[in-house]
């Protein structure tokens, strides 16, 4: 007698067994039956999200900066509250950069991931008669809402930037790319209340395109070879003269000189 109810519970034991192993398979085969789970690709930022970006405060930094390279550091001051663009959406401002892609001509570019760049804003200052000089930044309105165009006129001496772009001088291309940035950047959460400021001398202007793919090689700044010959600045030199293009093209978004990082940044 004893014999046989071992030999039943062993049996039900078994059968508990089996249904829970059933049991846990069709839930698994269920799971593998689902889409996979999307990849937190980056989103560039619509023309409804709130702009990001102040040409306005922008262009008064222009003028009182001494060469790119002084612009690009004051550009990601938080205390200068110019750049509040999240476009790779981590939360924090993202670190912006500054390019000299041709004489008298400054782009103001976002490095959205290791493989995509956006044009922000583009600077074009042009020297006129009785030593005065045109201002003119066109901003990406995707980025820094309708009123994206500055252009007012200043005397020589009241333009620091025009010391720097008047002398002969190989053109601003800085190392620091997506991932890679100065030793005084650090990260800052945006600001909800960022909204853009205004002037007389700001308005509204079109412009084309905004989203680059350069090819990995264009992706970071190194020194040229010997045998390459080096642009150079100033209002009278230079073969070539300033495009006046619109914005995304992948030859202003990063520049082309091969791959090389230094030591005088940090990753993130």
């Amino acid at each position: 007698m004893s014999l046989n109810t071992s030999n039943f519970q062993t049996k039900n034991t078994m059968k508990r067994i089996f249904i829970t192993v059933l049991a846990a398979a069709a839930i698994f085969f269920a799971g593998c039956d689902q889409n996979p789970k999307e990849q937190n690709n980056v989103t560039v930022q619509s023309n409804n999200a709130p702009p990001g970006f102040d040409v306005n405060k922008l262009a008064q930094l222009v003028k009182t900066s001494t060469d790119p390279q002084t612009l690009e550091k004051g550009i990601n001051d938080p205390n200068n509250h110019i750049n509040n663009l999240d476009l790779d959406k981590d939360g924090n401002i993202d670190y912006v950069k500054v390019i000299e892609p041709d004489k008298n001509r400054l782009d103001v570019v976002d490095d959205v991931s290791d493989a995509d760049s956006v044009t922000i804003a583009r600077i074009k200052i042009d020297p006129t008669a009785n030593n005065t000089a045109d201002l003119s930044v066109r901003g990406n309105p995707d980025y820094v809402g309708y009123n994206n165009y500055y252009h007012s006129s200043f005397s020589f001496t009241d333009f620091l930037l025009l010391s720097y772009l008047m002398r002969p001088h190989p053109y601003y291309m800085p190392m620091y790319h997506y991932g890679y940035y100065p030793s005084y950047y650090s990260r800052v959460r945006t600001v909800s209340t960022f909204r853009p400021t205004t002037s007389p001398a700001m308005s509204s202007r079109s412009f084309r395109g905004s989203l680059s793919n350069p090819s990995g090689s264009q992706r970071s700044f190194s020194t040229r070879s010997g045998s390459a010959p080096v642009r150079s600045g100033g209002f009278g030199s230079g073969s070539s003269a300033p495009r006046s293009g619109g914005f995304g093209s992948s030859s202003s978004g990063r520049s082309s000189f091969g791959r090389s990082r230094g030591g005088f940044g940090r990753r993130r």
